[in-house]
């Protein structure tokens, strides 16, 4: 399969996990710090690992594309997932950084917000309920599916998205309309 213009230049793309893992849910003070840290390990700590290791590479090329995905939880805190939200909150913040730091070598750094995503290792009766639970707040009153967030991954991804970089694209169907 012949290489597509973006993936000679190098594409980093990164995310967390939700669904995929037990995710403890409550108030802060409730927290165990050890819940804490495998959280922001894996939702914060990873995009900058993933980040790290791709920026040499991209500043010796002098462009790149990295893709971080994040979460709308941060815009209201919402989700009684303290540690799981501040991480994604703080994937947008680096984001910004980065974008600012690596603009002068041609790196693009962006940033999108998926919704919940039905994917198959997340599907139980439960996972199926809370997700059709929320299509009332939707414009798209349908579950989220990963064939849904492609489209602006592609985009980010491409040289149509050249002259964007510190963005942040919400992909969830219409329920936060910033």
């Amino acid at each position: 399969m012949p290489l597509l213009p973006f993936q000679m230049i190098g594409t980093c793309i990164n995310a967390g996990n939700y669904l995929t893992q037990i995710l403890w849910k409550g108030q802060v003070e409730e927290l165990a710090l050890e819940e804490w840290d495998r959280v922001i390990e894996v939702n914060l700590k990873g995009v900058f690992l993933c980040s790290k290791a791709a920026i040499p590479i991209m500043k010796r090329q002098r462009q790149g594309k990295i893709i971080n995905v994040a979460s709308g939880t941060f815009f209201s805190g919402s989700g009684n997932m303290p540690h799981y939200t501040t991480a994604k909150g703080g994937v947008v913040t680096l984001t910004r950084v980065m974008a600012r730091q690596l603009g002068e070598f041609g790196i693009n750094v962006n940033c999108m917000t998926p919704g919940s995503t039905m994917s198959d290792e997340s599907v139980s009766e439960e996972v199926l309920k809370r997700r059709e639970g929320s299509l009332d707040k939707r414009a798209f009153r349908r579950v989220e599916t990963p064939a849904d967030i492609v489209g602006t991954a592609l985009f980010l991804a491409s040289s149509d998205s050249d002259f964007v970089t510190g963005q942040l694209l919400v992909v969830e169907g219409g329920g936060i309309m910033h």
